[in-house]
């Protein structure tokens, strides 16, 4: 995808949304992102039961911290018990969301079951939400329209990062050095196992340079500042619960 360029993830919804990213360089990462894992592809096209059922998958992320069981999914999808295993599935192979062997829900973009170096607190939640990246923490609060806290560490040393969002957009950063490296990398059908772990909290630029000549030397990417990486995760997660209208 070129930027600029979306796709209808629902009626009246455009994925991603381009006015949230007016910085190039977020908006280069963003199309980047979306284009090696073939998101118009494999976004595009959700039927009302997808859709519904995906958007449940989330509110109960938000209300909780954890994914909802089965009997919850079909209660807040509509959807009858017996069809929720193939239709997760279906999810799944959208990259929508990750299962299991189990069928069990581990992660669905932007959140985690399980835990990660990056917990965001929701306004009004009562329990924090683990994020899959930091694009993801930045994203989250905005698309569950609180503000929130994100705590994360630096890849490279370990030191704490603390971000409080407001709206879709930021209150505090600190460090206030702190950058987002943001990998472009989509490998095994799923994100959250590839490109997810190229895309960390950084407390200084020399510590991101560091982190890169180890980990990453070559792999393509951008430094974004949190700002930036905030704009680039408010494109991608906010119309995810949006509705039409």
């Amino acid at each position: 995808m070129q930027p600029g360029e979306s796709f209808a993830l629902r009626p009246g919804v455009a994925m991603p949304d381009w006015p949230l990213v007016p910085d190039p360089a977020g908006r280069a990462a963003l199309s980047a992102s979306m284009a090696v894992a073939g998101r118009r592809q494999r976004w595009s096209g959700l039927d009302a039961a997808e859709d519904a059922l995906w958007q449940a998958v989330l509110q109960g992320f938000i209300a909780t911290g954890q994914p909802p069981g089965q009997a919850t999914l079909a209660t807040a999808s509509g959807l009858d018990a017996a069809v929720i295993p193939a239709r997760l599935q279906s999810l799944r192979d959208r990259d929508l969301l990750v299962l299991d062997a189990a069928g069990r829900i581990t992660a669905a973009y932007p959140f985690s079951a399980l835990p990660t170096p990056h917990r965001v607190r929701l306004e009004g939640a009562t329990q924090p939400v683990y994020a899959l990246c930091a694009i993801d923490a930045l994203g989250a609060g905005g698309m569950a329209g609180r503000d929130s806290m994100v705590e994360s560490t630096c890849a490279e040393c370990g030191a704490r990062i603390h971000i409080a969002t407001r709206g879709h957009g930021l209150a505090a950063t600190s460090p206030r050095d702190a950058v987002v490296w943001s990998g472009i990398r989509y490998a095994g059908g799923c994100a959250a196992t590839s490109g997810c772990a190229l895309k960390p909290f950084f407390c200084s630029d020399a510590h991101l340079d560091a982190w890169r000549a180890r980990q990453d030397p070559d792999g393509p990417g951008y430094r974004l500042p949190v700002a930036v990486a905030q704009q680039v995760g408010l494109a991608l997660f906010v119309p995810m619960l949006r509705q039409p209208g």
